[in-house]
């Protein structure tokens, strides 16, 4: 009897300040808002054998191993705007992601580990209200309890 789970990451809202300090000049304190607009969604499957749940930053999602896929219209990636709070000119920021075996999704007891995040940006993106999407890869163990997992990642937003 195969076992069928929905296993979710949702990510959550972010408002960070950064600090830019041009060259030759006082430093000047902006704020990023980086606001989640849709969160991870890794979909329905079965574990079976284990192995693992990719979703592009386009969306797309993919698996590797014994893991089965069952239809899931809500799976797809994570999606942000980033932009700023004053009327400045528009900057170039760095979004530095999770690194690998930092992110976890649980379901009571049981837990999942969130590894390989990438964007759709390659990094940088401007304040000018920026979509930026985020990708990653769900590692599902041999017969991974059914559950609603869930969690959070943090995004890191510095100026260039």
């Amino acid at each position: 009897m195969s076992r069928r789970s929905r296993f979710i990451l949702i990510a959550g809202i972010a408002s960070l300040p950064a600090l830019w300090l041009p060259a030759g000049r006082e430093a000047c304190a902006q704020q990023i808002n980086l606001v989640n607009t849709r969160g991870i969604d890794f979909g329905r499957f079965v574990a079976g054998t284990g192995g693992t749940v990719v979703v592009s930053p386009a969306g797309l999602r993919t698996r590797t191993g014994g893991v089965i896929l069952l239809n899931s219209p809500s799976a797809g990636q994570a999606t942000f705007t980033v932009s700023k709070s004053n009327n400045g000119s528009n900057k170039a920021v760095i979004i530095s992601l999770p690194s690998n075996g930092s992110t976890r999704l649980t379901s009571g007891s049981n837990s999942m580990a969130v590894n390989a995040f990438v964007n759709s940006t390659l990094g940088t993106v401007t304040t000018a209200g920026t979509p930026l999407s985020v990708g990653a890869t769900l590692t599902v163990a041999a017969d991974q309890p059914a559950g609603a997992y869930s969690g959070s990642f943090p995004l890191i937003v510095n100026f260039q």
